[in-house]
């Protein structure tokens, strides 16, 4: 009976401690718990299934902890905090495609950083501009081999005040985002920029203009 208990209670423990590893999700593999989720939109990933997770803490991604981090700045209503992003086809089948990551933690950004070269090697485009602390790094891959798109996206800024009084302190910011590879973006047919004409035009100078790798590649400088 002892070890009855015991063993429900490491059960127990195991189920409330598990976090889901984010580099073991399988594309189009349907999402089926979703009471972590909510509904939200994504400026840099244009597609219309998108999930922002509500407790953070619950996801790793290897052996990399993501955490709730957060900072706040003298003078700023913001508090910048760590996100993530499940990226799905559709609200209807909740089939996973990928996910987009924001940390504040230079330190996490770092480890992703080192980890995604050792993982994919040589970046398909990449640029870096380092000046003391300011730095504003991107680099994109393309894996056929794991049918991944991978973009990181590291960002200093200094202008900030810290809490304390330093008129100089950091904010660091990184993006992660990794989506399975050969997705396409659809215009916003709400907006009324987006005429038959433009789209056209767009396409005429770019046929894969909306696939994801061409919009990440034009996100990054020359």
């Amino acid at each position: 009976m002892k070890l009855a208990i015991l063993i429900l209670i490491t059960l127990m423990i195991t189920s409330c401690n598990s976090q889901t590893d984010l580099e073991t999700l399988k594309f189009e593999d349907k999402l089926l718990n979703l009471d972590n989720l909510e509904k939200d939109y994504s400026i840099y990933v244009p597609l219309e299934g998108i999930y922002k997770v509500k407790d953070i803490d619950k996801f790793k991604y290897s052996n990399i902890v993501i955490g709730s981090d957060s900072i706040k700045f003298k003078n700023e209503l913001i508090v910048y905090k760590n996100s993530l992003n499940l990226i799905v086809n559709s609200y209807d089948n909740n089939q996973y495609l990928g996910f987009e990551l924001e940390l504040i933690n230079e330190k996490t950004g770092d480890k992703f950083l080192n980890f995604l070269i050792k993982k994919h090697g040589k970046p398909l485009k990449e640029y870096k501009y380092l000046k003391n602390e300011y730095k504003d790094i991107d680099y994109l891959w393309q894996n056929k081999s794991t049918n991944e798109i991978i973009l990181f996206q590291k960002y200093n800024e200094t202008s900030h005040t810290s809490l304390d009084g330093n008129k100089n302190a950091v904010l660091s910011k990184t993006r992660v985002i990794i989506v399975k590879d050969g997705l396409s973006a659809k215009p916003n047919e709400n907006d009324p920029r987006n005429t038959p004409e433009k789209i056209k035009a767009v396409l005429d100078s770019n046929p894969k203009a909306f696939e994801l790798i061409e919009i990440f590649k034009n996100s990054i400088i020359n």
